[in-house]
């Protein structure tokens, strides 16, 4: 006996997304560093730094303001936000625009606590990639939150693989 396929309500769903992307304009959105995100914050910065001889000043002269400060400058937190690109597919109606998709981002995020004196006792770099979803409805939007806060240490990380180098 041969089975006939009757659209459910999944069934309607996927047809009206599949009618919904295929009627939208794709717009590709381009691969690089967020707005103001640091371009020098890679793992390689991490192995310059030594437990017990680099100083707050020489991190400060290697990675510059930070982004993030303990209390006491027990720590700073330094962090990059680099989009991998993705698309957004827009949609053109009735004088008006609506857009959804999604981009590939990578965050990194390094802490590097200090004792007293000011010498380092440790670097913890972090490194993530998550997908992050763009919604937009006329002249309002929004993303989906960051999967890594870059600003602080023990930040509020979703459940995702990440990659620890400490020194």
């Amino acid at each position: 006996m041969r089975h006939r396929w009757i659209p459910g309500a999944y069934g309607r769903g996927a047809v009206l997304l599949l009618a919904l992307v295929l009627s939208a304009c794709p717009v590709p959105l381009p691969s690089g560093y967020s707005g103001a995100s640091r371009e020098n914050l890679d793992i390689g910065v991490s192995k310059q730094l030594k437990k017990g001889v680099t100083t707050r000043a020489d991190v400060l002269l290697l990675l510059g303001e930070p982004d993030g400060i303990g209390p006491d400058d027990a720590w700073f937190a330094y962090g990059s936000v680099y989009g991998r690109g993705g698309v957004v597919f827009v949609l053109f109606a009735g004088g008006g625009a609506a857009g959804a998709g999604g981009e590939k981002m990578e965050y990194r995020r390094l802490v590097i606590s200090f004792d007293p004196q000011g010498l380092m006792t440790d670097a913890d770099f972090v490194d993530r990639e998550c997908w992050e979803g763009i919604v937009g409805l006329g002249s309002g939007g929004g993303r989906s939150p960051p999967c890594l806060k870059i600003d602080a240490p023990n930040g509020t990380d979703a459940a995702a693989p990440e990659t620890h180098e400490s020194r």
